[in-house]
């Protein structure tokens, strides 16, 4: 295979970047909008709400689960290849979902996509890392980042105006234009980059690392339902426990023997699915620790902040959607700062500047809340903005730090690896987040009640009723025929009171995802600088020529421009 350098074979580099994007896009946008549809997806198909998670719970365990193997793949059979092939069966699996008219149908589309995610998600970053370089590296990376972070924000508000204006089938239909524009720009301006080559079939990493990755993330999901160690009510317990204990047990004992046998095949050059030594580089391992503490507190935010707006302000999904769409918007707006800033300083700095403006952002958001129940939407914009300047910077550059050290034989493992850990994170910000919620909410809401006159029977009721639920019982209590026959002035004591100790609830939690962002701050402060990313790029690049793979030439590498700016990036 002849290896042409990446700055000839992308002769159109705005259009692949264009394309890449949009590519991207398809799954973040799919990621939040499938939210918001499922209570009208439920009410349409008579579904229970076991049913109605399994919707989502079933995309996530079959997404998590292949991302590994589909990373391995696609370095052999062609990034570009692979992209585009995913592209395709996400499209079918939204065609599928759009015309069910079943729960089975439902199902299906859901299993379908998460293979084509599966499939679309690893070559994105891996093509990037080895097609941009130098000034239009940092550019590239800091205008990707942006609009993803704008892209997960805007999905919300997307599925609020389906739901509400048209019909909740669109939330698939909405995929296949995105993915149709995705592949023409792949094919025409996506050039073609592989890996290391498959000779065979690894089958002992592949079922291990499909049991692990898939019971891990059911586990990180049902975690907060069946109850994380002693099982709920009406859970089934499994030797006197939740089953969620059970289901880490396995995937540590599966995962274990996955990590063990991958490098065994690898010292032994065996086929193999992953290459665990690229732990061994310094950037990526850390980079790898803080994408999932600081993934954490960021869709623990997101989680939150829609609680709080439509249980305590009553906003409908559609104007919760809209507010957070200024995250989306301000992380548009860092794509612009991130380069200068990057050229100015460093991409550390850079990274750690962003870290520091989400932790006041969410920091500041959290007080505003404490403060009152009903704050001026606007001021609940400012700080959101802040929130989203912050993640428009630090997530684009920690990627470009993630992949800096890695050869492009690897490209492809080091970007499954990177893929893997946001959705475990992002499962397990849901779970962790939602179960501290209900947890607070337990301190919180006796002695809001406590301050209403009512049955003991009636407080404990509607106590319980509002931790279950995470404030999503608030409304239809407050509609019910019970509240509205009770006297005007003891209808106002208690919305008072019932809003107050929900949004003290959300605020307690609110501080912790900023504490989040804080520790991800202080990580920040070890990533490699200047002069150490400069040496891993030169090293490189230089592993990159004696496998015989595309990548920098040493000219680039050392022009006295390139260098400076490799180095930031």
């Amino acid at each position: 295979m002849s290896q042409k350098q990446p700055q000839t074979l992308a002769k159109h580099k705005w259009l692949a970047l264009f394309g890449l994007v949009v590519a991207m896009s398809v799954i973040m946008i799919d990621g939040t909008i499938m939210n918001v549809a499922l209570p009208t997806i439920m009410r349409t198909m008579n579904l229970t709400a076991t049913k109605a998670e399994w919707i989502v719970t079933i995309y996530s365990l079959v997404f998590c689960a292949l991302l590994v193997t589909f990373g391995r793949i696609a370095d052999s059979l062609g990034r570009k290849k692979t992209l585009i092939i995913g592209l395709l069966i996400f499209s079918v699996g939204a065609i599928i979902g759009a015309l069910a008219n079943n729960y089975s149908a439902l199902m299906i589309a859901r299993f379908v996509q998460g293979i084509g995610g599966a499939l679309i998600l690893p070559p994105i970053m891996s093509t990037m890392n080895e097609i941009y370089v130098g000034t239009m590296r940092i550019i590239a990376f800091a205008t990707f980042g942006s609009f993803i972070s704008a892209m997960s924000a805007i999905g919300p508000y997307l599925g609020g105006l389906f739901v509400t204006y048209s019909t909740w089938r669109w939330v698939f239909w909405i995929d296949i234009p995105f993915s149709v524009v995705a592949a023409g720009f792949a094919l025409f301006a996506v050039p073609e980059t592989f890996g290391a080559h498959l000779d065979g079939f690894d089958v002992i990493g592949f079922i291990t690392s499909c049991i692990g990755f898939g019971t891990l993330t059911f586990g990180l999901i049902e975690g907060k339902t069946d109850g994380w160690w002693c099982a709920k009510d009406g859970v089934t317990k499994w030797f006197g426990l939740s089953p969620i204990p059970w289901y880490f047990l396995i995937a540590l004992i599966t995962l274990t023997i996955f990590s063990f046998y991958e490098l065994h095949a690898v010292n032994t050059q065996k086929q193999y699915l992953m290459d665990l030594y690229l732990f061994k580089v310094h950037s990526f391992r850390l980079s790898i620790i803080m994408q999932i503490i600081f993934r954490i507190g960021m869709v623990g935010l997101i989680f939150l902040l829609p609680q709080f707006l439509q249980n305590v302000l009553g906003m409908s999904a559609v104007d919760a959607g809209a507010i957070t769409c200024f995250m989306g918007l301000s992380s548009l707006v860092a794509g612009t700062v991130a380069v200068p800033l990057v050229k100015l300083t460093s991409t550390k700095i850079v990274v750690s500047f962003g870290m520091i403006l989400m932790a006041i952002g969410s920091g500041g958001l959290a007080a505003l809340l404490h403060m009152t129940i009903n704050p001026n939407p606007w001021a609940i914009r400012g700080w959101l903005m802040l929130f989203g300047l912050g993640l428009g910077l630090s997530s684009a550059q920690l990627a470009a730090i993630l992949m800096n050290g890695i050869p492009n034989k690897l490209g492809g493992q080091a970007s499954s690896i990177q893929s893997t850990a946001s959705q475990i994170s992002s499962a397990l910000a849901i779970g962790v987040i939602g179960s501290i919620l209900s947890a607070v909410l337990g301190g919180s809401m006796p002695a809001a009640l406590n301050k209403v006159e009512m049955p003991a029977t009636m407080r404990s009721a509607i106590q319980n009723s509002i931790i279950v639920t995470q404030g999503d019982s608030i409304p239809i209590i407050e509609e019910s025929k019970e509240f509205t026959h009770m006297p005007r002035a003891w209808q106002k004591s208690f919305d008072s009171n019932i809003k107050s100790g929900f949004s003290e609830g959300i605020s307690r939690t609110t501080y912790i995802t900023s504490g989040i962002m804080v520790v991800t701050f202080l990580l920040s402060l070890g990533l490699p600088g200047k002069k150490k990313l400069h040496e891993e790029a030169l090293r490189t690049q230089e592993i990159n020529r004696e496998q015989g793979f595309a990548g920098a030439s040493e000219d680039d590498i050392n022009d006295d421009n390139t260098v400076e700016e490799t180095a930031k990036n």
